[in-house]
């Protein structure tokens, strides 16, 4: 480290680390507006697959009362 030199990070380290959080930023506020503007996946219970009908499956009762 040179004696002149103020903190212990370079100029240019501060500028890359800077612009690391500022990407990072990005990314996420895209992803979370990304999600807002698109409906959950429901994967194999999605709305065409959920019109089918399973019996008691998803007719489900109690056990005492099948017995």
């Amino acid at each position: 480290m040179a004696s002149g030199q103020r903190g212990a990070f370079t100029r240019e380290e501060r500028k890359a680390a800077l612009w690391a959080l500022l990407i990072a930023g990005v990314i996420a506020f895209t992803a979370l507006m990304l999600q807002q503007w698109t409906q959950p996946s429901l994967g194999p219970w999605g709305a065409d697959q959920a019109s089918v009908a399973m019996p008691d499956v998803l007719d489900a009762q109690p056990v005492a009362s099948a017995l």
